[in-house]
């Protein structure tokens, strides 16, 4: 694995991957993003991992969306099959590897999330920022189309009369208006960012993972099922999770503290 462009380690339960272009503002080249999709599998395919973290490097960009340089001006002369298949071997794979991860991802957003950058966190499971954050999906001001599974994750999270208004206008929102769409589950002073995110990632590994994996499933089952379906996915899931090692184990913890009251 040579992820040049990020910052990778696991540490207590957790994949931590830091987008690390600073200088450019951790924005997506082709590479850069073909290096998340590589350290995202390895991170669900490792079973002592229990969570995933993202960020970027330094304190004022989480992700500035796609690099020009590379986006633009090494692909000008693309056809359009190429330029297609180009968002298929990227982007695309990069939204399916993070909704189908099987572990809670949490984007932790510490300035810009611009474009892509955006979107990516859309895809997280959980999304806390801090108080400098901002976001823009800027597609239509460049005369393109969302990315990376915006269109189907942003109206999903914000309602489609939000998704509309932060798409077709491209214009940045600050982080207390994003929380208030609800793009952000929690905001938090710059300073208290990575001890808030810890916090979070560590209530996370606590909690059964199976039971995690289960509940992020049916959560994106959900998102495009009946009534019907969904109440028989959750029959099938609970069946599995009733007869699971860590119920029971869980179980025996609440039966053991209740009767030592």
């Amino acid at each position: 694995m040579n992820a040049i462009d990020l910052i990778y380690e696991k540490r207590d339960g957790v994949a931590f991957i830091a987008i690390n272009r600073p200088e450019r503002r951790n924005a997506l080249g082709d590479a850069t993003t073909r290096q998340i999709v590589e350290v995202c599998e390895d991170a669900a395919a490792d079973t002592a991992i229990r969570a995933v973290a993202i960020t970027g490097s330094g304190d004022d960009a989480f992700c500035s969306g796609g690099d020009l340089q590379d986006t633009f001006q090494r692909g000008a002369g693309n056809t359009e099959q190429q330029w297609s298949d180009r968002i298929r071997q990227g982007p695309n794979l990069l939204a399916q590897v993070l909704q189908n991860m099987p572990k809670p991802v949490v984007a932790s957003i510490n300035g810009v999330a611009v474009g892509g950058g955006a979107t990516i966190a859309l895809a997280c499971d959980l999304r806390i920022a801090s108080d400098n954050a901002r976001f823009c999906f800027p597609f239509v001001r460049v005369g393109i189309t969302p990315e990376f599974g915006c269109s189907y994750l942003l109206q999903r999270t914000v309602g489609l009369g939000r998704a509309n208004e932060l798409l077709m206008l491209g214009e940045f929102v600050d982080a207390a208006t994003a929380e208030r769409y609800g793009l952000l589950n929690r905001v938090v002073p710059k300073a208290e960012l990575a001890n808030a995110t810890q916090e979070l990632l560590a209530r996370l590994v606590a909690l059964p993972a199976a039971a995690l994996s289960r509940i992020k499933a049916l959560q994106r089952f959900a998102q495009t099922a009946d009534l019907p379906s969904t109440l028989e996915q959750e029959a099938v899931s609970l069946g599995a999770s009733f007869i699971s090692p860590e119920h029971r184990e869980a179980v025996s913890r609440f039966l053991d503290r209740k009767s030592s009251r």
